[in-house]
């Protein structure tokens, strides 16, 4: 029986019950939500084809891989990090920090990529990463038109060109990091996946080829290719 008004011990024990009691119901809402999430991947990925392989990673992260894909596409990797539900600090920190269970889709393309860019939210999974990697290779920073939240970052005109092309097929759905580059994967896109997203395929999937055919194309669109046309005359 607790005293009042509770001593110390009586603290430390009613937050060892709930500390406890939230681990139990977090680890069993995890897994839940894991075997959701693979089943809402794999489905989402059939029309790809080829063969799929799914590797677990520890408790709260899984890995998909697909390969051989037809062009413009060759191979496709999807990881997924959870939210530490089990752990209530960490979980609630991630909270207050904005992150959610986590996607990211690496596409390996199947030609040659003539442009560079990483579009990224500073403050969410993945930005510090993105923020290091652009002031190391000296890329200039701006904001990105129309979607204040995110920075973008480019060698040059022709990235940004790029950025914009890829940035306005994604229009509509909320971004946490784009990323392209002349190696592979060349196409990496993060976004988070809220409970609310039960849609079949997630709405990134069938976006994948076209994006693709942009990156490949150089980023211009027949629409874009017109304004330089006139640009040009």
């Amino acid at each position: 029986m607790l005293n009042f008004p509770p001593t110390g011990t009586d603290l430390v024990i009613a937050l060892t019950a709930f500390l406890l009691g939230w681990y139990v119901i977090g680890l069993h809402l995890s897994r839940r939500r894991g075997g959701a999430l693979v089943r809402q991947i794999r489905d989402s990925i059939q029309f790809f084809g080829g063969a799929a392989t799914i590797r677990w990673i520890g408790r709260s992260a899984f890995r998909i891989e697909v390969e051989p894909l037809a062009p413009p596409l060759s191979r496709l990797g999807v990881s997924l990090l959870m939210e530490p539900r089990e752990t209530f600090l960490l979980w609630a920190f991630g909270r207050l920090s904005g992150r959610r269970d986590w996607v990211k889709v690496s596409a390996t393309l199947s030609g040659g990529v003539k442009g560079a860019f990483e579009v990224y939210h500073p403050k969410r999974r993945g930005g510090s990463d993105s923020a290091h990697e652009v002031r190391s290779l000296g890329w200039a920073v701006e904001p990105f038109p129309g979607r204040a939240e995110l920075l973008c970052a480019s060698p040059g005109p022709d990235g940004r060109v790029l950025a914009q092309e890829v940035m306005g097929a994604l229009r509509g759905m909320e971004i946490w990091g784009v990323r392209v580059r002349n190696k592979e994967p060349q196409l990496t896109v993060s976004l988070p996946l809220p409970v609310t997203e039960t849609r079949v395929p997630l709405p990134i999937f069938p976006l994948l080829s076209h994006l693709a055919q942009l990156i490949l194309a150089g980023g211009f669109s027949d629409e874009a290719r017109k304004g330089q046309g006139r640009a040009g005359g």
